[in-house]
């Protein structure tokens, strides 16, 4: 069945919160944050009130989601929130069609260079970003110069 992406609604959290929460803290933290987050009651630093999630379907199940907003941080213009894949669902590209998804919601706010924190130990993660044409801003944050490019493969890996 074919991957379907969508925009994120209220009944999506608890899923969203259940992947998030496969690798880090739990559920009922994840709900709450993403709740407040997508509600704009918490706003990550310098961040911007536009932002947008969405969600990747697969036979009526979420199995990966992304979340972006606009930022003032690090001199960029967005901020790639949050995206998660459910491993069971990885290498199928589905990152791809999200991180697409999220780059022209960036595009349509006007927001070129694009930013997102990534863990110096999450080597998958930074495979994923550079794969796709992120390059290395400092230790922790990794920058798309222009989100045009941003769900586009930098090399043929496949």
């Amino acid at each position: 069945m074919p991957i379907r992406v969508r925009l994120v609604n209220e009944g999506d959290i608890a899923t969203m919160a259940a992947l998030r929460a496969r690798e880090w803290e739990t559920q009922a933290f994840w709900e709450a944050r993403i709740g407040r987050y997508l509600r704009g009651e918490h706003s990550p630093q310098q961040a911007l009130p536009a932002r947008a999630a969405f969600v990747a379907e697969q036979d009526g199940s979420v199995v990966g989601f992304v979340s972006g907003h606009r930022t003032k941080r690090n001199g960029c213009d967005g901020e790639l929130q949050w995206m998660n894949v459910a491993s069971e669902h990885r290498k199928r590209g589905i990152a791809g069609l999200l991180l697409e998804t999220i780059a022209n919601w960036f595009v349509q706010q006007e927001a070129r260079r694009v930013c997102v924190n990534v863990d110096p130990k999450n080597a998958a993660a930074r495979r994923l970003y550079t794969k796709y044409g992120a390059q290395q801003l400092n230790d922790h944050w990794m920058v798309w110069q222009d989100a045009r490019n941003m769900g586009m493969r930098s090399e043929d890996t496949d």
